[in-house]
């Protein structure tokens, strides 16, 4: 029933415009899939061409992600060189994470204590946190990569690149569109979007989406009876933007969006069980008649009651044993206001904006049948910004020039009750943050072919943290155990109920620092440009939000060094490209190569796993760990083969190696400097093509298909073998009919063609690994009607 309401109120959502004239259709009138098109982008704060930005930039416009099945943020990755965007983080329960590493420099981690080191922006907005960030791609006009440092323009945690949306604007004439999607797993999305002027000086846009589909993998007891799902989706979104001409110079926009998720966990897969470690040991040790442990025998196995490696699953499996927790909610409400004033050769702007992110997620931590640990995430995070920048151009449009001030303010809680076998404590803590920047960059014309540009930024963070970890109980997860006449004690390994396990108060830590941009470019002739660039950029620090058993600092520490802090991070980069357009404009080339020299790396990794202490240290802790030098080189490319046909590809090639360790990192992990950076593959490629059947007055008639892969990587820090990922490809075709009006289409396709199983995300601790697989196979049909 809430499905076809859904459905019914987008579709309705319409209806209205129904006697309007086809403003869309008109705009797509010329549209040929096989055509090379050109992007508009706004990587430099102004509007300017793809190919003459000078930087490694990919860029998609809303046709290309359709044409493509964009459904969220977390697909772009598919058709980007040496990018990972993977969207969901295993250990937080939630679908609405991401993580994202773009040329080997990322964050696993989804705290809110700890930053990402790619910076989204949505239309100019800075999405503070990991969490909440997984952005559908609804009414987006287009999406822009910049792959390296983008500290000056962009600012803080960039260090490995900006990914932009850009949603689309009201239009001048109404325009209305209606889109339903049906495929496996019940899949059912809907889309209604309704553009227009409300007057002469005011338009409007609204967009609404509802996506569904049930879960993919099935919950099983240990007879094999199912018992629920996880891997659904269920997640409804919307937009509106208000656009007004306050006077003949000055526009106003005013933006909201929202977007409501109601999920089960990700699919998680148990692929490591050490039984005898951590709380799986303390576990299968109290378990009634000793029959847990190794030393009981083979007979341990069939025993459904103990944890052990009867309950591991290959990465391509479709159930697991999990009985905890099984939920996913979040909540994501934005709204800006942004104000420009164009003048004689200068631009004004100011965007003002607020998010607000709450997360509440639950999930069973061991994957047993017999629940006996888990954890919850609760987060709250907001954050209002202020950003003002001055654009404009001298010494007739030779010079161009962008300078501003950027502040932001965050708060946020995050708490995450942890379940076990003989304790439950709360862990987690509050935040706030202010970050202060001032910038400029400014390019000068010294010929009609030769440029130069420099830019700095200066930035000061102020952050501080405010643990709240203690002990809440010490119930038994033994007893549910059905032992007649048999009972446990309970064994406080923490302290008594109330034991805080950190000392309480506000944390406070500043830094501060200076991004330059120098760059160089030269234009050989209307369609080829070369460029060499020197950047950096840096992400700011983080607390450790998890400690476990209780922290006793020594008489005289500092309080300030209670918490494990780690610093910022800093890259350097230097970077050479080449921008072609050949034989009137039917082959497109761009190849860039880099060198980036990365410090204070910032890494999350369990301490001491096998350290002193009844149980060891199993809990991840934030640190500075070293230094990796990165190289690897980026080749895009488009060729228009005949008028029914083009051809489009990426490569992208890395080579990351850590160079220099820090005494604590080499302390826990001697052979540290011969470690991989996770979530960076060697070998990234796509290759793609469009093959028009027909394109007359009967219509037009289009397949598309794209393949992309990468090669072998690891998910986490320590290089777990679990939790290597070896090399896989993923195919996506669909076949697309155009009706000869513009005004509906239908589409058939389908999304992993091969069925490649295989890890999106993980964790890993002494004990046990789990994580996040990926999506089958999977079929769409779609209809969607414009006008």
């Amino acid at each position: 029933m809430k499905r076809i309401f859904l459905a019914t109120a987008s579709a309705l959502l319409v209806l209205p415009a129904a006697p309007v004239l086809a403003q869309a259709a008109e705009q797509d009138a010329g549209y040929n899939p096989a055509s090379l098109g050109d992007i508009v982008v706004t990587a430099r704060k102004r509007e300017e061409s793809v190919q003459t930005t000078p930087l490694s930039i990919s860029a998609f416009g809303a046709q290309a992600l359709q044409d493509r099945n964009v459904q969220s943020s977390a697909d772009i990755a598919n058709f980007v060189p040496n990018v990972q965007f993977d969207s969901a983080a295993s250990e937080s329960g939630g679908g609405a994470s991401s993580q994202i590493s773009i040329r080997g420099i990322g964050q696993t981690d989804y705290v809110i204590t700890v930053e990402p080191a790619v910076g989204l922006y949505l239309d100019g907005v800075y999405v503070g946190k990991s969490v909440g960030s997984l952005l559908d791609t609804v009414d987006i006009e287009r999406i822009e990569v910049l792959r390296g440092p983008q500290g000056t323009l962009f600012g803080k945690n960039t260090i490995g690149g900006a990914i932009q949306f850009i949603s689309k604007r009201p239009s001048d004439k109404f325009e209305a569109e209606a889109e339903a999607t049906v495929g496996r797993f019940n899949r059912i999305d809907v889309k209604g979007i309704l553009s227009g002027p409300l007057s002469d000086r005011v338009r409007a846009r609204l967009s609404g989406a509802y996506q569904s589909r049930d879960g993919f993998m099935d919950r099983v007891s240990p007879t094999g009876a199912k018992t629920g799902e996880q891997g659904n989706i269920d997640r409804l979104s919307g937009r509106l933007v208000l656009e007004a001409d306050l006077t003949d110079n000055l526009l106003a926009t005013l933006s909201f969006d929202g977007t409501r998720i109601r999920e089960q966990s990700p699919a998680q897969v148990l692929l490591k069980v050490v039984e005898t470690d951590g709380f799986a040991g303390i576990y299968n040790g109290a378990v009634p008649g000793g029959v847990c442990l190794p030393t009981a025998g083979p007979s341990r196995f069939g025993n459904p009651y103990c944890y052990n490696s009867q309950y591991v699953r290959p990465i391509d499996s479709r159930t697991t044993t999990n009985s905890g927790p099984n939920q996913s909610d979040t909540d994501i409400k934005g709204a800006s206001l942004n104000l420009e004033w164009k003048g004689d050769g200068i631009t004004l702007k100011s965007i003002t904006a607020y998010r607000d992110v709450g997360v509440d997620v639950a999930q069973d931590l061991y994957g047993s049948p017999y629940y006996y640990g888990g954890v919850e995430q609760h987060i709250s995070q907001k954050q209002f910004s202020q950003e003002v920048q001055v654009l404009g151009d001298l010494m007739d449009s030779r010079l161009q020039y962008v300078a501003g001030l950027f502040y932001m303010h965050e708060s946020g809680t995050q708490v995450f009750p942890v379940n076990l076998p003989l304790v439950q404590f709360d862990s987690g803590g509050k935040i706030k943050n202010d970050s202060y920047a001032a910038f400029g960059q400014i390019t000068y014309d010294l010929t009609d072919q030769f440029s130069i540009t420099g830019g700095l930024r200066y930035t000061y963070e102020r952050k501080q943290f405010n643990p709240g970890l203690q002990v809440i109980t010490g119930y038994d997860y033994l007893s549910t155990i059905p032992t007649p006449g048999v009972t446990n004690p309970i064994v406080d390994l923490f302290g008594p109920v109330g034991t805080p396990l950190f000392p309480a108060g506000w944390y406070k830590r500043t830094s501060k620092s200076a991004t330059p941009m120098v760059s160089l470019s030269y234009k050989f002739d209307r369609g080829t440009m070369a460029y060499a660039t020197f950047s950096q950029g840096f992400k700011a620090g983080g607390f450790t939000m998890r400690y476990f058993p209780p922290v006793i600092p020594a008489p005289g520490t500092d309080p300030d060094d209670i918490v494990s802090y780690a610093g910022p991070e800093k890259a350097t980069s230097y970077e050479v490209g080449l921008k072609t357009e050949l034989f009137d404009r039917r082959l497109r080339l761009n190849v860039a190569g880099f060198y980036t020299d990365y410090k204070n790396i910032q890494v999350t990794y369990v301490v001491d796993p096998d350290g002193p202490g009844p149980i060891g240290q199993f809990v991840p802790v934030l640190a500075n760990s070293g230094t990796a030098h990165i190289k690897g080189i980026e080749v895009e490319g488009s060729a228009v083969l005949a008028d029914w046909f083009r051809f489009d590809g990426s490569f992208g090639y890395i080579d990351a190696k850590y160079v220099k360790f820090s005494a604590d990192a080499l302390a826990n992990f001697p052979g540290a400097l011969s470690l991989k950076i996770p979530n960076t593959s060697k070998f990234t490629y796509n290759v793609g093509g469009v093959a028009t059947f027909f394109n007359n007055d009967h219509g037009t008639l289009f397949a598309r298909a794209d393949y992309s892969r990468r090669s072998g990587q690891y998910k986490e820090f320590s290089n777990d073998p679990s939790l290597f990922q070896p090399a896989y490809g993923v195919l996506g075709a669909s076949l697309t009919y155009r009706s000869p009006t513009k005004r509906w289409e239908v589409a058939a396709g389908g999304t992993n063609l091969t069925n490649k199983a295989y890890i999106v995300s993980g964790v890993t601790s002494s004990e046990y690994s789990q994580a996040v697989r990926s999506r089958p196979r999977e079929w769409f049909l779609r209809l969607r009607y414009q006008y």
